[in-house]
């Protein structure tokens, strides 16, 4: 699977259709020509020839494209064509004419579909030369939603799938008839929660024109949520004008159910003493206190009004649509989990005090939302605590010192810190870099830069090259100190044999080790299990990370255990597990190693490479390797 910078670059390519150059391809990844030269080595590597080289520069193979990309094209596909003819089947021959692939090929895709429908309500069945899709038609309308979430480049290519599906209806059309009644009724909505609804109506429409609308009505409270089946009926009254297509009682209170706690998403800007008119008290109770435990035990003060008013919003809306798993996806879901690990830790933990409190449950995708309420506001609230100090250095004639200062401050924001004094108060441990208009001072002061009095743009770029290069250089450093306090040799497991073991096992393993090196309580692991029930810990780049939701452990450390051969953990193929433990006094300086580590294990080629380390000493090293690759 392509990590998210991977696709971007593939992305580029695609798009400009002519060889590009490392120079330019690193100015858009934000990254070195090395790190390109790496990212491309990566991609080919899992998908050959995908990128052509030369001294050109990089080009996408389209070619090559397409047939990494076929064969989940192909198995979406070919549930919607069973899923179209479920009452009389398709022939398995023509079926393989009309995907233009070998029967041979049709039948391996075939059992690979067969294997990742979990739910064992729904069946592919063989009878004679036809294939049959059998199973309860909520069942097969919940699966065909999760392949299609499932794609990847989700945004575009749901579209693309919708459109296709739904034929000669407008997609377009379709998101502005059920946007302009949402709005009719004053109510706001992200794209991610209109694009879910888009998707349900659409495949609601599909399968009524095939002949197979919803005929069971559900058990619902029509009084309480009257107002949500007005909103259904008013949208499916345009369809029935527009195409002609008849919604069923049953259709429609299914539909209904898109719309539960959204007549909330409108007040986000009440103050906090109307709140309650909106948001039942027990859950701004709950909320109050969660919140209170959550500066307790993560140490993150999430003190804000504003933010405080939508997240309870969110929750009420989240309480009605729990009653009935009416959840909405989240496309970004892997993204969050992978770049952001402590934003989303944090929403875990809230998310399981909302739902032991509120006796609620909900999945990743809402945990996922969650998480941006708080990473929007921390984003909002963020220091710069690694700011570089400058010490400035200007023959002052008239206020030419004062001027380039603040030039300088304004260019760079709140990531340096300025320093100004004459040339004869230098000394070197008061600052980080040293800018002077003096050109003997910046030949005799090592790492210096010369600069104008008046900012050029060659200055700027110096300046901007020297203070990476010191944050680089500055968290390069701190990587390294924190990969010999945290990962231990008494807490590495080195070339474990999975078989016959579970996820389960392994965790009772490693934390047995722990409990016996002082590293957590014998009360650790059931904290570890809550977490995992939650949301599972595995990473599609073969990793997974299993640790409590609280900073409870005595010391803070990781247990390494690498395996001859991968293990499923929760659908994810996994070869290395880091076992963590967060004590509350270590959690600052262990939560930026964290973060860095799950950014450094989410790329495939590092996990696999950590896993194929002889020793301890070994995967130090390599991890250290990847720390200096990672620019």
């Amino acid at each position: 699977m392509l990590t998210k910078k991977e696709k971007e670059l593939i992305d580029y390519l695609t798009k400009k259709k002519r060889w590009v150059t490392s120079d330019e391809l690193a100015e858009f990844c934000l990254c070195t020509t090395r790190t390109i030269r790496n990212r491309v080595a990566r991609i080919n590597q899992n998908n050959p020839t995908l990128i052509e080289t030369s001294h050109l520069g990089y080009q996408l193979n389209i070619d090559a494209k397409l047939k990494a990309s076929g064969t989940e094209d192909r198995k979406s596909r070919i549930f919607l064509e069973l899923l179209k003819h479920s009452s009389e089947g398709f022939n398995f021959y023509e079926l393989a004419e009309k995907l233009f692939i070998s029967e041979s090929t049709l039948k391996n895709d075939i059992q690979q579909l067969k294997k990742e429908i979990t739910n064992d309500a729904i069946q592919i069945v063989f009878e004679q030369e036809y294939i049959k899709l059998t199973g309860p038609e909520r069942a097969k309308r919940c699966y065909l939603i999760s392949l299609l979430y499932n794609e990847s480049d989700l945004q575009e290519k749901l579209k693309v799938s919708i459109q296709q599906m739904i034929g000669y209806i407008s997609l377009e059309k379709l998101q502005q008839t059920i946007h302009e009644v949402l709005f009719e009724h004053t109510i706001q909505i992200n794209q991610y929660s209109l694009n879910n609804i888009v998707l349900h109506f659409a495949i609601s429409i599909e399968r009524i024109r095939q002949g197979h609308s919803l005929k069971k009505s559900l058990t619902i409270d029509h009084v309480q949520f009257n107002t949500e089946i007005l909103i259904a009926k008013e949208i499916t009254d345009k369809l029935v004008r527009q195409y002609d297509i008849y919604f069923s009682q049953a259709e429609l209170e299914q539909l209904s159910l898109l719309f539960i706690g959204m007549k909330n998403e409108t007040l986000t800007n009440q103050n906090n003493q109307e709140l309650s008119a909106f948001v039942d008290k027990k859950v701004i109770t709950v909320l109050e206190d969660i919140l209170s435990e959550v500066e307790y035990t993560y140490l993150v003060e999430l003190h804000n009004e504003e933010f405080f008013n939508k997240l309870a919003i969110h929750i009420q809306s989240l309480y009605y649509r729990s009653r009935y798993e009416t959840f909405t996806r989240n496309s970004s879901l892997l993204d969050l989990k992978t770049a952001y690990p402590l934003t989303y830790d944090l929403a875990v933990y809230i998310s399981s005090l909302i739902q032991d409190r509120l006796d609620i449950w909900f999945n990743d995708d809402e945990i996922s939302f969650i998480a941006l309420h708080i990473g929007a506001f921390l984003e909002t609230q963020k220091h710069f605590r690694n700011q570089v100090t400058i010490q400035l250095v200007v023959h002052n004639y008239h206020d030419i010192g004062d001027k380039l200062s603040k030039q300088i401050e304004e260019r760079f924001g709140e990531s340096i810190h300025v320093l100004m004094t004459d040339n004869w108060q230098i000394t070197s441990s008061t600052y980080d870099l040293l800018l002077t208009t003096d050109r003997k001072i910046a030949s005799e002061q090592a790492g210096s830069v010369f600069i104008h009095p008046f900012l050029t743009i060659k200055d700027i770029k110096k300046i901007e090259k020297r203070i990476e290069s010191i944050t680089l250089q500055r968290e390069k450093k701190r990587m390294y100190q924190s990969i010999e306090q945290f990962i231990l040799p008494e807490l590495y497991f080195n070339q474990i044999d999975p078989a016959g073991l579970t996820p389960a096992d392994i965790r009772k393993q490693i934390n047995l080790k722990m409990v016996q090196t002082g590293f957590v309580d014998t009360n650790f692991a059931q904290r570890v299990e809550k977490r995992e029930r939650m949301s599972p810990t595995s990473f599609p780049s073969g990793i997974a990370v299993p640790h409590a939701v609280e900073l409870e452990a005595l010391k803070s450390g990781v247990a390494i255990m690498t395996l001859q051969d991968s293990l499923i953990w929760a659908d994810q193929s996994i070869q290395v597990i880091a076992y963590i433990a967060i004590s509350k006094t270590e959690a600052n300086a262990f939560n930026d190693f964290f973060e860095k580590f799950i950014e450094i294990v989410s790329e495939p080629i590092n996990t696999k490479q950590l896993s194929m380390s002889g020793d301890y000493e070994e995967f130090i090293l390599r991890l250290k390797t990847m720390v200096d690759a990672d620019e």
